[in-house]
């Protein structure tokens, strides 16, 4: 069963649309990549050389090392001269402690994708909300993958989006189709879809073309009330026919990401809306 917003057939003004990175002439590639280089320093959590944040960032040598030049000069990043290493700064230790306190489990939503990547051999991803679309936060493909962190698809008509909808109110669902310029005959039919999807508890679909599919699931609330989605795509043949399959196996690796977020210091928790609707 498809358990989408909008259906395939309607008019072209509801076309999925997706946003890649860097897309906004206006972004700033700098500050951008100054956060791709604190965001490498999360992940190894240890001191890094200059050489091997280029090789995480992939970029070159000298743009590299003219970033951390700039990323000490402003404080962000400590310099060892002796091991010729670079560390976050301390400047930045009260922003940290406040990620760790609103997100609980902070981190460990890479944890997340990369389980549910292992166990599936699928893209996994987490998404959230911008504005009228969904935006991926984090994660984990097999072998070389068109999806990115950054990428924008849109929030009407995705299977993520839809997970992402059902979890707000018909108010509020209303005023978003409005935003989006849905005409408003086709409004009821969203939202009894969305009432569909709540029951379940997750929502399906195409994306990409007919040959792939993909499954969310919205996750619990985690700090400052970021609703996020956990996907799940790849082959429509092999996803389609065993939705609960793979439904109970991202549900399975919600359990035991929420078990870390609640244990004793750690932080965090949320509601255990993920493990409804079977």
């Amino acid at each position: 069963m498809k358990l989408v917003t909008i259906p395939r057939s309607t008019g072209s003004h509801l076309s999925v649309r997706v946003k890649r990175p860097g897309e906004r002439r206006s972004a700033s590639r700098t500050a951008t990549r100054a956060l791709d280089v604190l965001e490498a320093f999360g992940e190894a959590r240890r001191p890094l050389r200059a050489v091997e944040i280029a090789r995480l960032l992939e970029l070159t040598s000298s743009t590299a090392d003219q970033l951390l030049k700039t990323m000490v000069e402003s404080a962000h990043l400590v310099f060892d001269a002796q091991s010729k290493c670079y560390f976050p700064s301390p400047r930045l230790a009260s922003f940290g402690l406040w990620l760790g306190e609103t997100y609980g489990a902070g981190g460990h939503i890479r944890q997340l994708v990369q389980d549910v990547r292992q166990q599936t051999g699928m893209v996994a991803t987490v998404t959230t909300q911008n504005d009228l679309f969904m935006q991926i936060i984090d994660l984990a493909a097999p072998g070389e993958q068109l999806a990115r962190r950054g990428l924008q698809v849109s929030l009407f008509g995705s299977a993520i989006g839809s997970a992402w909808l059902a979890t707000r109110d018909d108010t509020e669902v209303r005023r978003l189709a409005h935003r989006a310029r849905i005409p408003a005959g086709e409004v009821p039919a969203i939202v009894h879809t969305l009432d569909a999807i709540r029951s379940r508890g997750f929502s399906d679909g195409p994306t990409g073309g007919s040959e792939l599919w993909a499954i969310a699931v919205p996750l619990p609330m985690q700090g400052q009330d970021l609703q996020t989605v956990l996907g799940l795509s790849g082959p429509a043949g092999q996803l389609r026919g065993r939705t609960e399959h793979y439904v109970a196996l991202m549900r399975q690796a919600i359990a035991q990401w929420m078990a870390v977020s609640d244990s004793p210091g750690k932080g965090g928790g949320g509601s255990p809306a993920a493990d409804g609707g079977d």
